[in-house]
């Protein structure tokens, strides 16, 4: 048979710059291959942070690693217990260098790394490190929220873009509405039906592939029975790609729960404010998630050494105040313990916002990583781990990636570093160390499936 060539002329592309192409078949002798290839469902990364430690006995669940009881402290999470994976035995070495520990706790929390001698971050931290990767196809790289959460000095600062770049969270919801959704229009502008500019491209996906049959057809009798074969094989995937273009639009689109929110308003400063300020910031980093907007948000409430007084929990004394009392003071630990599962019940409102978002198979928790962390592991003594251990939690999959509905105790030594190995890992940036090396081991053991 003569040698058939097949020029650029076979491979399609349509208005969108959608390219379909014909398969890799041995009569291409010089060829340009183009691949068709479907979005993958987006990957995200949400942190949530508390401040000043918390109280051990009280945050421990109890049980075996696939069969546990969440704390009194956790049980907020109970309605999404399947999808959490809590974190016993860490410890975060990078802080246990001289030094004030409200700034190193604060300082090497997400960066893995010591703090710098300039008093700042010594290195990126993770959600800035993620940004800069799953953060490039997004009209926003990352944001930032924060509740009461102070600017100018490192105490109030827990991302990073690098060492000595600190980021100063937003602590306005007003500021944030307005970066994120001033000028925004909603997929269907609120109607609940599918964009008009969806459906056209959506249409004119499926002229592409016709003409991709059309021109199949006349390959087909030019080539070998082999090539054919390999012919029919991708016109079986060119069927599956028009059977997922004529199903329902709105099926499973996380767009779908894509709502413009009301522009707050709310005084930022006041300390009774706190739990309104909380859950508009989740509000507005949630359904900028859901939106597409961004797949980087961290939600800082408070900061290392604040002393925000939680009159809704009937406390007149702070929070960092209260903190510093002896462990024997029992009203004291009353009162840290209803702190502790106060920041449970919004970390758990967050939860519910991207767990009510369908997306895929699953919802947007089940295509993202939350990650609850804290600047110390107690408060009256200052420590960073092992004894208590630095607090994690998780939750979400990174579809399918990260373990939930865990218990796991860490080996003697992790550091919280390999949590965020394992973190990236799940996310699709494969990484074997973060931070300084020299507290890494790998990605922790248990959280990767």
């Amino acid at each position: 048979m003569k040698p058939f060539r097949i020029s650029r002329r076979h491979l399609l592309r349509g208005a969108a710059g959608v390219v379909v192409g014909l398969p890799l078949l041995e009569v291409m002798q010089p060829l340009e291959r183009a691949v068709a290839q479907a979005a993958s469902t987006p990957k995200r990364l949400v942190v949530f942070y508390e401040q000043t430690g918390y109280i051990y006995n009280q945050w421990k669940p109890t049980g075996t690693a696939e069969n546990f009881q969440l704390s009194p402290t956790l049980s907020p999470l109970e309605p999404f217990k399947s999808k959490v994976t809590v974190i016993d035995g860490l410890t975060n070495s990078a802080a246990l260098n001289t030094g004030d520990d409200h700034q190193k706790g604060m300082g090497s929390m997400l960066t893995g790394t010591e703090i710098s001698s300039s008093k700042m971050g010594g290195g990126i931290s993770l959600d800035q490190y993620v940004a800069s990767k799953l953060g490039t196809s997004t009209k926003f790289k990352s944001i930032e929220a924060g509740v009461l959460s102070g600017s100018g000095d490192l105490i109030n600062w827990m991302s990073h873009a690098g060492a000595n770049q600190p980021i100063t969270a937003v602590s306005d919801p007003a500021q944030i509405f307005s970066r994120i959704f001033s000028s925004f229009q909603a997929p269907g502008a609120g109607s609940g039906q599918p964009d008009s500019a969806a459906l056209a491209l959506v249409a004119q996906h499926k002229s592409v592939l016709d003409a991709v049959k059309e021109s199949y057809s006349s390959v087909l009798p030019k080539v070998s029975s082999e090539d054919r074969q390999k012919l029919d094989a991708h016109l079986t995937s060119i069927r599956e790609i028009e059977k997922a273009l004529t199903a329902d639009p709105s099926s499973a689109n996380a767009l779908d729960s894509c709502v413009k929110p009301t522009a707050p308003t709310i005084d930022s400063k006041k300390n009774d404010n706190m739990p309104a300020i909380t859950k508009l910031q989740i509000d507005l980093v949630a359904m900028a998630m859901i939106c597409d907007l961004t797949r980087v948000g961290t939600i800082q409430v408070g900061y290392e050494a604040a002393d925000p007084v939680h009159t809704w929990l009937g406390h007149n004394r702070g929070h960092h105040a209260i903190s510093h009392d002896a462990d024997s003071n029992a009203e004291s630990q009353k009162q840290l313990a209803a702190i502790d599962k106060w920041h449970a019940e919004q970390f758990s409102y967050l939860l519910g916002k991207l767990n009510g978002a369908a997306e895929g198979a699953g919802t947007v928790l089940d295509n993202s990583v939350a990650l609850w962390v804290n600047g110390l592991a107690k408060g009256n003594i200052h420590s960073h781990g092992a004894s208590p251990p630095q607090p994690i939690v998780t939750a979400g999959g990174a579809g399918g990636k990260l373990a939930t509905g865990r218990y796991l105790t860490a080996a003697r030594g992790i550091n919280t570093n390999d949590v965020y190995i394992a973190i990236l890992q799940a996310l699709g940036i494969e990484q074997n160390t973060f931070g300084n090396a020299q507290w890494c081991k790998g990605p922790l053991s248990g959280l990767l499936v």
